[in-house]
């Protein structure tokens, strides 16, 4: 492989990672209002973090769901790829979804159903990628264990509120 052409490789992941973290900066700052108005006044549950950890957390997770989108896509084709691609882009449009039907909307309810398919089909993505994919799988766990605890969050939330 050339150097131009692992330089324009890295190049291609950066833009996921970019794009990903985009993407949540703007989910943040459309929902930033309800998160310093709404948000406070629910009961959350005792283990919930400040609130900059959120922001840490997430940049963390993107980088890793990116480099894990950058790895699905770059490899040669084989028999499951498209399963996996298809897993991965379902997750993403949900869990792009959760932010707005939770902050926005409210649907504190329908935001843990969201999440709860989320994680399910992280889950299932972890599990499909781990042979052929071990690297993408790999980075794919801390996201799942987040959203276990989210899950946590939400329905604490959901029951309290």
């Amino acid at each position: 492989m050339s150097r131009s052409h692992i330089k324009k490789d890295y190049l291609v992941l950066v833009a996921w990672i970019g794009g990903l973290m985009a993407v949540g900066w703007v989910l943040g700052f459309v929902t930033k209002s309800s998160v310093e108005t709404w948000y406070l006044t629910l009961n959350r549950s005792p283990l919930t973090p400040p609130d900059f950890v959120f922001g840490i957390t997430w940049s963390v997770l993107y980088a890793m769901i990116a480099t894990s989108g950058w790895l699905i896509w770059r490899t040669k084709p084989f028999a499951g790829l498209p399963t996996i691609k298809k897993l991965y882009i379902a997750q993403l449009v949900l869990n792009w979804s959760w932010t707005p039907l939770f902050f926005a909307c409210h649907l504190t309810g329908v935001a843990l159903i969201c999440l709860t398919a989320i994680l399910a089909l992280v889950v299932t993505l972890v599990m499909k990628t781990y042979k052929p994919l071990t690297t993408a799988s790999f980075l794919l766990i801390p996201y799942a264990l987040w959203l276990s605890f989210a899950g946590y969050l939400n329905f604490y939330i959901w029951q309290a509120n």
